[in-house]
């Protein structure tokens, strides 16, 4: 039974349906989005039912399902539109039951009743939210799901809501980060969104999904998106075309008109905090955490005076800082600390001047090894 709380949805349908359109909503900004997942996982689009994005650390890939299906993100596979509960914009209704709800992805409280002769869209009693799951009108304590009015920094005309319903997108059933607060972290379960925070001021490991790592730069999935949180992006600009450096290493802000809008580089590079440009992430200066968007347990740290230091990485997140034995510089390449000769990296070596001759070096190697990962793991509960 449809219920207001926990009452009856369906006294109120006749009043409610109506033959409009679904209220407009600014897009997500995927890139932003896919930093709070581990990196593989596919997540729906909230545009069509049929495409869902494929995330590798800040890159969100566009996919499609064939052969008219649905994409399923419980199951992460593409299955028929009866399998799946998503309600395409165009056709809510296509291959649904006739008298089923189907929930409006851009709306907490919107959805879709699927009658005799097509969809009909109607919404919830104010101060109340659609449940996908028990197709029922009910509290918005009951379900997690908000909407805030962002300016145009998000991609949104001024006043526009954008419903934050993220279990309606991301699978059931895992931790996964939030895009304000680096202790933050986020479950679904049956499509209700349940937040927490980290004890002990640890910080929320996206990979691992867990808490763990104290150090501030393992933060990656903080982009403070409009989309996402809801909240007008803090910094405002003068000047177009301005630049400045994001949370990610691979991400910084644009200044369009009054505000800046948050981009994203390409696969496998880093903003250039001093050119202002993208570049490999090696000669990148961008006092980040550079184990993001890297395979390696040892990535060389930033510094603007020298190759001494390195980063152990977990999952694609800075667990601990260490240090070379004097005179020995890392080389992230070769995954080692070499004597005497300093790697011509920007990130680490600024003017880029390399040191002594490489055949000193192949003589005495230490290899990076951990000796303060102190840190502890507590998976959220």
């Amino acid at each position: 039974m449809m219920g207001r709380g926990q009452g009856s949805m369906l006294a109120g349908l006749l009043l409610l349906l109506c033959a409009c359109t679904a209220p407009a909503a600014a897009n997500l900004n995927m890139s932003a989005l896919c930093l709070t997942v581990p990196d593989g996982m596919f997540v729906s689009s909230q545009m069509d039912c049929s495409s869902y994005y494929h995330c590798q650390g800040a890159t969100a890939s566009l996919m499609s399902c064939s052969n008219g299906q649905y994409f399923n993100k419980d199951t992460q596979t593409c299955v028929a539109s009866s399998q799946s509960t998503c309600a395409s914009k165009s056709h809510p209704c296509l291959g649904k039951t006739v008298g089923s709800f189907q929930p409006d992805s851009s709306s907490c409280g919107g959805y879709w009743y699927c009658g005799d002769s097509g969809a009909i869209y109607g919404s919830c009693p104010t101060g109340e939210n659609f449940n996908p799951t028990t197709m029922a009108c009910v509290y918005a304590y009951q379900y997690a799901c908000s909407q805030s009015v962002v300016d145009s920094s998000s991609g949104a005309s001024p006043g526009v809501e954008v419903a934050l319903n993220l279990c309606s997108l991301i699978e059931n059933g895992f931790y996964f980060g939030s895009a304000s607060d680096c202790s933050g972290w986020n479950y679904c379960q049956d499509n209700v969104l349940h937040s927490g925070t980290c004890q002990n001021g640890l910080v929320f490991n996206v990979n691992g999904k867990s808490c763990g790592y104290r150090s501030p730069s393992s933060c990656a999935q903080v982009t403070n998106d409009p989309s996402l949180t809801g909240a007008v992006a803090p910094t405002t600009c003068t000047t177009s075309g301005t630049m400045k450096n994001a949370t990610a290493c691979n991400q910084y802000y644009l200044c369009t008109g009054s505000s800046y809008t948050l981009m994203t580089c390409g696969s496998g590079l880093y903003f250039d905090t001093v050119s202002q440009t993208c570049v490999a992430r090696m000669q990148a200066r961008n006092d980040c955490d550079r184990c993001l968007g890297s395979t390696k347990s040892f990535v060389n740290a930033y510094s603007s005076s020298g190759c001494n230091q390195y980063l152990y990485c977990v999952n694609g997140a800075q667990k601990a800082v260490e240090t070379c034995p004097d005179n020995y510089y890392f080389n992230e390449d070769a995954g080692s600390c070499v004597y005497e000769t300093e790697p011509a990296f920007k990130c680490c070596n600024p003017d880029g001047l390399s040191g002594q001759p490489a055949t000193t070096a192949a003589k005495t190697t230490t290899t990076a090894t951990t000796t303060t990962t102190t840190a502890t793991t507590k998976t959220p509960a």
